[in-house]
């Protein structure tokens, strides 16, 4: 986890976000600026927020890859990376009209490996061994994946998760070569101005961000006003 970059993130997120605060951050984004008009000052989100508050790194190579990857491609992704049988991905893919996952059939994955780890916990042969730290491999993809689609690339049907995230999970020194913190941001600028449009709906990206923002800029102005009636008074 920590060779990842994104270990901290464990500890980041938010059980209940509230939608109405939210689209009032969205109603006050200006695409031109880039940046919210507040009623007491205009507010962005820069590379310097991200990594002091998810502490994920800002440097290195960005993921480029298309808007739209194809069924066959997801279903290789889950293939090669997560050991998921060819029948089982492509049906995956199909019924997610795309190289996406559900979170509950991820999350029923997931289950399904640690328990086939818990059961070789005491495997003694090599074969056993094996297959028991390729099924503890597999968690740790999946969950990584978890942490990814929901912290960093919220999908706006707030229900599946892109699997082309699975290309930066060769392995956990690879994963260390991305610019999370920078994909992050970038991405996150997208889905506002999207939902800024005219027929925007829905908002993706990092909604923990958001909120992460949000509460330290409510922080800052109780400080703020605390100090000023302090003075008056």
């Amino acid at each position: 986890m920590r060779a990842s970059g994104l270990h901290d993130l464990i500890y980041t997120g938010y059980v209940n976000v509230p939608h109405a605060l939210l689209m009032d951050l969205c109603e006050r984004w200006h695409t031109e600026a880039s940046s919210f008009h507040l009623p007491v000052r205009e507010m962005s989100i820069t590379l310097n927020d991200v990594a002091c508050l998810l502490h994920i790194p800002i440097e290195r190579q960005m993921l480029d890859h298309p808007k739209k990857v194809s069924q066959v491609t997801g279903a290789e992704l889950m293939v090669a990376h997560l050991g998921v049988p060819q029948t089982v991905a492509m049906k995956t893919c199909k019924d997610e009209y795309g190289a996406y996952i559900g979170y509950k059939m991820l999350n029923d994955l997931y289950k399904d490996h640690i328990s086939a780890a818990t059961r070789l916990i005491d495997a003694h042969t090599t074969e056993q061994i094996q297959e028991r730290d390729s099924h503890r491999t597999s968690c740790l993809k999946w969950f990584l994946l978890y942490l990814v689609g929901c912290l960093l690339f919220g999908d706006k049907s707030n229900k599946r998760i892109e699997l082309i995230y699975l290309t930066t999970m060769k392995d956990n020194a690879t994963m260390g070569d991305y610019s999370w913190g920078g994909m992050t941001l970038a991405y996150l600028y997208h889905c506002l101005y999207e939902v800024s449009l005219p027929n925007g709906k829905a908002l993706g990206g990092s909604t923990t961000l958001l909120m992460v923002i949000n509460s330290v800029t409510l922080l800052n102005l109780n400080i703020l006003f605390g100090f000023f009636f302090l003075v008056i008074t």
